[in-house]
């Protein structure tokens, strides 16, 4: 009973670590996951920089995108993009609106299925024609239902309103994290660029950012580099700096930088119940030093050598946090698998717990090397004890 509750240290500091460990993984794998599935490849171009200084002498328009995709390879789509908030108005009543204008390549982009109808088209975009694109969502609360092709609602912004009839419904993305970007209640949609200049009577074709997607990952950075340098020098600003881009790998590299570093801080903290285990097994193995005196004795009277008395007990204390660390692994995969199913049922995105080889082996080792650590000091004790000294011992 008192080496299981010695035991018991270990295995809660083995589990705990494993259990972040793959809870951390876990975590990471699904938020990489999701994030690709619903912007891998995407890189927004704008004109000015990332400290967020605008130039509008880098302002952007049609002929500039129209050009780039003309001469530059591995462009698979150049979106002009604006977004901003707005109202529509339907009998189901009045909804904060979402709105992002953009010219038809854009859902090259941004993919999404369709539950109804289709994207507006190149002929619809430059005849600013009075259509858009409705989230699956939205087409709800809007009109209580998705099949609402060819139906129109008001659209209301800046103190402007029109008629836009309805060419599409998009349905939900595959990634369970951008559908929770947006809340329930609002509207969404997509609409041409044109359309959207039209409305608000703008008539400079001009936009501050263009939203890029290679036909190729490998070719990504290549591309949107080819694609700066073309538009600085259509615009003479080369050597400026006044055209920037933010990519989505960028992104994603210091999202999984800070999921690695709360799970290594976490699991750092974790491990200081591994170093309590270790002093549990040194105070149980110099327990067993002084009950075992007289064996001690009997052994080195018979010819055992210091370093066969020495080995006998650091076995002991390496078998004591083996085993800590076989249970513990056991304890911390199956709670890391409890978690992560708590975690998929409560936050509605799929969490898988990930142990990897390296890490399983890695706490094995480091389990056995805190139990000879810490039975070194026990194993020298009973090594030196003098066999007549510890005959006498009752």
């Amino acid at each position: 009973m008192r080496s299981v509750l010695t035991m018991l240290g270990i295995i809660i500091g083995i589990g705990s670590v494993i259990m972040i460990v793959s809870v951390g993984n876990g975590v990471k794998n699904s938020v990489s996951g999701q994030l690709n599935n619903a912007f891998s490849g995407q890189t927004y171009i704008m004109a000015g920089n990332l400290l967020g200084e605008i130039f509008p002498e880098a302002f952007f328009n049609r002929g500039d995108v129209e050009s780039a995709k003309e001469k530059i390879d591995h462009v698979a789509s150049l979106s002009m993009e604006k977004a901003g908030y707005a109202t529509s108005l339907s009998k189901k009543g009045e909804f904060v609106t979402y709105y992002c204008a953009v010219t038809p390549d854009y859902i090259i982009a941004n993919p999404k299925p369709f539950v109804a109808g289709r994207y507006f088209t190149e002929e619809e975009y430059d005849s600013e024609a009075r259509v858009c694109v409705l989230a699956q969502n939205s087409a709800k609360n809007l009109f209580g239902h998705t099949d609402v092709v060819g139906q129109t609602f008001t659209f209301e912004i800046e103190g402007t309103s029109c008629e836009l009839e309805v060419v599409g419904v998009k349905g939900k993305s595959d990634s369970e994290l951008y559908e929770m970007v947006y809340f329930e209640d609002e509207v969404e949609f997509d609409m041409p660029y044109s359309t959207y200049n039209a409305i608000i009577g703008n008539e400079d074709d001009s936009f501050e950012q263009i939203l890029f997607k290679p036909d190729s990952a490998e070719e990504a950075e290549g591309t949107i580099k080819k694609i700066i340098s073309f538009l600085e020098a259509r615009k003479k600003l080369v050597g400026q700096k006044k055209i920037s881009y933010i990519s989505f790998t960028s992104y994603m590299e210091s999202i999984m930088k800070v999921i690695n570093y709360i799970t290594i801080f976490i699991s750092f903290v974790a491990a200081i119940s591994l170093m309590v285990g270790g002093i549990g097994v040194m105070n149980i193995m110099l327990v067993s030093v002084t009950e075992r005196t007289r064996e001690i004795g009997i052994r080195k009277s018979l010819g055992a050598r210091t370093s066969s008395i020495m080995i006998q007990f650091l076995a002991e204390a390496g078998v004591l946090t083996c085993l800590g660390g076989i249970f513990g692994i056991l304890f911390g995969y199956l709670g890391g698998e409890l978690i992560c199913f708590i975690m998929s049922k409560v936050i509605g995105i799929n969490v898988v717990a990930l142990v990897t080889p390296q890490v399983i082996i890695a706490v094995t080792f480091f389990s056995a090397a805190i139990g000879i650590f810490f039975g070194i000091y026990p194993a020298k004790k009973a090594a030196k004890l003098n066999p007549i000294e510890a005959l006498r011992q009752e």
